[in-house]
């Protein structure tokens, strides 16, 4: 398995776009796959905010996380956010969306990044997150879905340190 940058492989946009869409749409009423596709393919970043990692494997697309400046438009407050961590159902459970995460914390460690945030509506992800040392913040109702935010402090050199005692 390889982790890069969705800039790098655009060919997986579409893919990505319709994983994303088929998962968080009613989070978007009313917005299409193709402008799901054009808001990723500007959020293809590299080492900024935003960017898009993938994983991948004898091309094929595997799952994907984000580092964006903001993911809930009721806490602009809080920047910068991980988000659309998503590994396709056949490909769970084997150390995929933890190894995204980390990259992630790895690229926002890069940036400079204080603190990273994120929300949560899917059972058990909490306490995936909570194990990573990951901070609930609340639990509030967003678009019409019951979500914990958490956070996570990242200071610069921190994700590397994050990552060898957790062994993921």
């Amino acid at each position: 398995m390889q982790i890069g940058y969705l800039t790098d492989h655009p060919d997986f946009i579409p893919t990505l776009a319709r994983w994303h869409h088929q998962e968080w749409a009613y989070f978007r009423p009313g917005e299409s796959i193709e402008a799901r596709t054009e808001r990723l393919r500007h959020s293809c970043g590299q080492r900024q905010i935003p960017t898009v990692v993938i994983a991948f494997a004898d091309g094929l697309l595997l799952g994907s996380a984000m580092l964006i400046a903001h993911d809930m438009d009721t806490r602009m407050d809080l920047s910068p956010w991980l988000a659309g961590v998503f590994v396709s159902p056949e490909h769970r459970r084997r150390g995929i969306g933890a190894a995204l995460v980390q990259r992630v914390i790895d690229e926002a460690s890069a940036l400079g990044v204080e603190r990273l945030y994120l929300y949560l509506y899917t059972p058990g992800a909490e306490e995936f997150y909570a194990r990573r040392g990951w901070l609930l913040i609340e639990r509030t109702n967003y678009r019409g879905a019951n979500v914990a935010v958490m956070s996570l402090d990242v200071s610069p050199g921190l994700g590397a340190r994050v990552a060898l005692y957790f062994r993921f």
